[in-house]
């Protein structure tokens, strides 16, 4: 019997020191190759498939087919496609042309970010940090299935939807006005739902944070969020799925006979898009003649500064909030100039959550928020859940993360 049970205690014993190693290579240690012998040939097949991965699915190289074959057509952030069957042929066909040169710019800007981030940054590109990134996306991108398989959520939508056909139509709008219009109230939607992703607890801690824990940020190195239908807020889904309806019941926009203002608002779109290139803001700090657009557009430089980690920059926990136009952010007082300097980027504090591993990448704001909710009174736990995200619970999590 002596025997028996030693030996269990033995097997307990390689089967705790088995949890651990693979702890400490799943979740504590961050992805890290030499750059010599066998370990540079593997970040480099590594480095190669996280750059096709983040190209074809992130930037949508791989849609450039479907989009020469597209009917329909976005021609701006958050605002509905426009059939391309509607538009005059010659400025349809030109929409596409747009639309596909918005995707191989976007693509050129990823790859320029790779090739002159030492030169424009003074710091080495960050391999392992695309590689981290590109498999983080991979799972935040697929779910968005958590979209298709939420009947509840769709049935409540449904229900909202049906209650709104009781808004009146106050104006109606066509043609170019009609247009502009649609995209500054598709960013005014946008722009809150962004701005109180970074207010409240739940919205911030289990999605938008993660958009904003990169350190060495770059067009390759953009984590999205979560894009299931209340986490993905960045996207503009909360706001856009509450406050969108309603304008556009409020508002009767057709845009069909927008003209070659279609055209315009695809090359806009495509400018504005790879807002977190250090590329980009570089060419902006060097040309009078871009910063030019910051007054009305939300540059990539502007964006850039979104993400900067330093205390200049976070008025109201965070700035420059709006995805296109700055109208927003100028208006609400939240609009910051960008720096003549690329800032650094990353949560605030040389502390805080920031990893080059998938699993603790993902699950760790989870497991975090869980053990607040845990270690607390359940009268806390609205404010840990829905309150500001500069409240801290009585008991905190104690992390070196």
């Amino acid at each position: 019997m002596r025997i028996t049970i030693v030996r269990h205690a033995s097997e307990e014993t390689d089967s705790v020191q088995l949890l651990k190693r693979l702890k400490h290579w799943l979740w504590d240690k961050d992805i890290h190759l030499e750059r010599t012998g066998p370990q540079l040939v593997i970040l480099g097949i590594l480095s190669a498939a996280a750059l096709v991965t983040e190209l074809a699915y992130h930037h949508n190289a791989a849609g450039l087919l479907e989009t020469l074959r597209a009917k329909s057509m976005v021609v701006f952030y958050n605002v509905q496609e426009v059939a391309l069957s509607d538009v005059e042929a010659s400025i349809a066909a030109w929409i596409v042309v747009a639309a596909v040169a918005r995707i191989v710019f976007g693509a050129l800007v990823g790859i320029a970010d790779i090739a002159f981030y030492r030169k424009i940054t003074g710091k080495p590109f960050d391999w392992e940090a695309m590689i981290n990134v590109s498999v983080v996306n991979v799972v935040f991108l697929l779910t968005t299935l958590l979209t298709f398989t939420n009947p509840a959520v769709d049935r409540l939508l449904d229900h909202y939807g049906s209650v709104l056909s009781a808004v009146p139509t106050l104006v109606d709008l066509n043609g170019p006005l009609a247009l502009i219009v649609a995209c500054y109230l598709a960013d005014f939607c946008y722009y809150w739902s962004h701005r109180w992703s970074h207010k409240i607890r739940f919205f911030w801690n289990l999605g938008h944070v993660n958009h904003h824990r990169s350190r060495n940020l770059s067009q390759v190195t953009q984590a999205v969020d979560p894009q299931s239908y209340f986490l993905d807020v960045a996207g503009g889904k909360v706001f856009v799925l509450v406050m969108l309806p309603i304008l556009t019941k409020l508002f009767s926009l057709d845009f069909r006979d927008g003209g070659w203002a279609l055209v315009v608002l695809v090359l806009i779109d495509a400018w504005t898009n790879p807002s977190h290139s250090v590329v980009l803001y570089h060419a902006e700090i060097k040309s009078p003649f871009l910063r030019m657009f910051r007054s009305v557009l939300i540059t990539p430089g502007v964006h850039f500064t979104h993400h900067s980690r330093e205390e200049d920059h976070n008025i109201t926990d965070g700035c420059n909030f709006g995805a296109r136009f700055t109208l927003w952010d100028r208006l609400f007082g939240t609009y910051v100039e960008p720096p003549q300097y690329i800032p650094e980027t990353g949560l605030y504090g040389d502390d805080s959550d920031y990893c080059r591993t998938p699993l603790r990448f993902i699950f760790y704001p989870y497991i975090r928020m869980f053990k607040e909710l845990h270690q607390n009174h359940p009268r806390y736990w609205p404010a840990i859940l829905f309150g500001s995200t500069s409240y801290h619970p009585p008991v905190p999590v104690k992390s070196k993360y």
